[in-house]
């Protein structure tokens, strides 16, 4: 910017700074410590002080002048120092600063003149010429200044090469040395002026362009919702933070608390001094950038405020800057991601849950829609049984849980029957906690209500079940006949029950259907049937049916048989379900009913009858481990359960080698209090 005062420009009034100030830069600044009107401020100090010195030394040589007996020459210098204290009082006022510039420099200049014209003592007082364009160009301007140094040179060309003019003649050597000299100093005077003008338009330029990054820097480290900050070699946060950072912290003053206490909260003393050794990592650039953001030990971390109670998740980086003299400070910076990991985590619940909903639907288009409606009315019943577990007050929270455990447990062996993996799955590891509460003293409110909401999502599943299942095919379309579909679900229930346990344990097993009474399907207890014969199916399979080897080491096929009938006398129902495995293992029944001390001190457990009335226990298996399969010792005891609820009986007759038959006896008719048959 070029440094001058322009013709006509306001002063600016003020009376601010101490009185040596306000006289040197005329009271026309308020603020002398504005880097705005620092040039314009040198330039009225500079003036003033010429001024001062000027008119004192005019005066005091004038008067010496005038007293001997250079009349004209005093006058002239008293009026210059004269004027020179008029203009001392002209800055004060509204007259232009140019006009308070040329009323003493324009005389100066012919004095100047006039003393290279007159010689003065020994021709030496015409040196005062060559003072005169920096003065004029550093008071008034490189343009004004440069025109008054024209002028002036032009006045001394005249003076110099004009034979007579002169008090004297300069010899032609001597006046082109004035002329020369003057004006070379005039020309470096005006480079060095333009050249400083254009350093000083160049330095605003970048000031500005400074300024302006300085504030957009600003304005985004207050606006952006990221909390930006600088740690010094101890970790104190130093006061240029971004106001985003009190809001990500939930805190007040940071300015001087050290960063890792302020986070001491959210982790271990061990994070700790790994956290600072890190730090001092960023601080020394022991390593490169991108090496140092791969190992941030806080790149994401969970922050929680103590004082309120508040957990969010942050995300941070942090790289060194240098303030200048290698001092070197980290520059932080912390990101609230807590929204945008609830959301990653909503989608991924959306996500979980479509795939379920689609592996769901692809296993339900497998199944028979008949076998699988069926499904879901067991389903609807087991579930129905439990809200009115739940609703009965006379039970206790354990015994809730015992009878809820066999509701799952029957409904989870039919999701396995029908391949339904993921749906078995979700149902074996509830049944997992039920199985936990069943064996606690004392079951609270809290585990029944956390038990309860569980199967509220399973149940939700079940329906999305419905909804697929109606979509795809209406089932009272598919067959008419009440009876042949009764049959047929029955049988494709249990085939698919031997197939799937079978499978499971890497056996072979078939079942055979030897008779099926009609009427027990239309007016008997056919879900309760159902299930009964379904964990007996897998019982079978899992604990009586061999491996094939050992099948064929014993001389049988490698494919053991489970033959079913279901016959009505005219008084009872009798369902018989006969394998040709193993039989009961007595001395197994002996150890786990020993190490369940339901054997008695002093009883040798010799008894078979007794020990058969242990393997219908709740909890007793005499299997290794629990799966989704068995293990867990509730098939036969939901089997004698349902059938105690109507009011029937059973029998069961073991051989070694050959096999074990079930023989079940029901009531076509429920009694009153038992279960609402299917």
């Amino acid at each position: 910017m070029e440094r001058q005062i322009q013709p006509g420009m306001k002063k600016i009034s003020g009376r601010k700074g101490g009185p040596l100030l306000q006289f040197l830069t005329s009271g026309q600044f308020e603020n002398p410590r504005d880097e705005s009107v620092m040039d314009a401020m040198i330039r009225y100090v500079i003036y003033n002080v010429a001024l001062v010195a000027g008119s004192a030394f005019l005066i005091s040589f004038g008067t010496t002048v005038f007293l001997n007996g250079n009349i004209i020459r005093g006058c002239l210098d008293i009026a210059l120092g004269i004027i020179c204290i008029m203009v001392i009082f002209l800055l004060r006022t509204k007259v232009p600063y140019i006009v308070s510039g040329l009323i003493p420099l324009a005389p100066f200049g012919v004095l100047c003149v006039m003393l290279v014209l007159s010689g003065g003592e020994q021709g030496f007082a015409g040196l005062w010429i060559y003072a005169y364009p920096p003065i004029v160009i550093f008071i008034l301007g490189l343009y004004a200044g440069t025109i008054l140094s024209v002028l002036v040179f032009l006045g001394l060309a005249a003076v110099t090469l004009i034979p007579g003019l002169a008090g004297f003649n300069y010899i032609l050597p001597i006046a082109f040395r004035f002329i020369a000299v003057y004006a070379l100093t005039t020309v470096l005077i005006v480079a060095y002026e333009q050249i400083r003008v254009l350093k000083d338009r160049w330095v605003k330029q970048l000031t500005q362009a400074l300024k302006i990054e300085r504030d957009e820097i600003a304005a985004m480290k207050d606006n952006l919702p990221v909390g930006m900050f600088l740690m010094d070699k101890d970790f104190l946060i130093q006061p240029s933070y971004s106001k985003f950072l009190g809001n990500i912290l939930d805190a007040g003053e940071l300015q001087g608390k050290n960063f890792v206490e302020v986070i001491s909260a959210s982790i271990t003393a061990k994070e700790r001094d790994i956290l600072e050794d890190y730090f001092r990592m960023v601080l020394n650039r022991s390593f490169k950038a991108q090496m140092l953001a791969d190992i941030n030990p806080l790149v994401e971390f969970t922050y929680e405020n103590q004082t309120k109670k508040s957990q969010k998740v942050l995300r941070s980086s942090f790289a060194a800057i240098d303030r200048g003299s290698g001092d070197f400070f980290v520059l932080g910076t912390l990101e609230d991601v807590t929204a945008e990991k609830e959301l990653a985590r909503q989608l991924a619940e959306e996500e979980n849950k479509r795939e379920d909903e689609m592996r769901a639907l692809f296993q339900v288009i497998q199944i028979e829609p008949r076998v699988f409606s069926d499904f879901l009315e067991d389903a609807e019943y087991e579930f129905d049984r439990i809200n009115e577990i739940l609703k009965n007050k006379e039970l206790s929270a354990r015994e809730a849980m015992v009878d809820i455990f066999q509701s799952i447990h029957a409904i989870k062996s039919n999701a396995v029957i029908l391949g339904l993996e993921n749906f078995s799955g979700k149902l074996h590891r509830l049944e997992a906690k039920i199985s936990a509460l069943r064996e606690k003293d004392d079951v609270s409110f809290e585990d029944v209500l956390r038990i309860t909401l569980a199967m509220e999502k399973i149940m939700q599943e079940k329906d999305i079940f419905r909804h697929t299942i109606d979509k795809i095919q209406s089932f009272n379309k598919a067959i008419g006949d009440s009876r042949r579909q009764d049959r047929y679900v029955l049988v494709e229930t249990l085939t698919g029950a031997c197939e799937k346990a079978a499978e499971a344990v890497n056996k072979k097993a078939s079942m055979v259907i030897e008779e099926i009474d009609g009427i027990v399907l239309e007016k008997g207890p056919r879900r309760i049937i159902k299930e009964i014969l379904t964990q007996l199916v897998r019982n079978s399979v899992y604990h009586g049916i061999e491996s094939p080897e050992d099948r064929a080491a014993r001389g049988k096929d490698q494919t053991g048989n489970i033959r079913i009938s279901i016959k009505f006398d005219g008084e009872k129902i009798h369902i018989k379900l006969a394998d040709d495995g193993k039989g009961l293992d007595y001395e197994k029944i002996r150890e786990k009913a020993r190490a369940l001390n339901l054997l008695k001190d002093g009883e040798d457990g010799g008894d078979k009858n007794r020990l058969l009335q242990f393997i219908f226990s709740p909890g007793f298996s005499t299997a290794e481990g629990a799966d989704v399969h068995a293990g867990r010792g509730i098939g036969l005891n939901l089997v004698r359960e349902r059938i105690r609820d109507l009011q029937g009986s059973i029998k069961l007759q073991s051989e070694a080698g050959k096999g074990t038959v079930f023989n079940i006896f029901l009531p076509l008719e429920p009694a009153p209090a038992a279960v609402k048959a299917g």
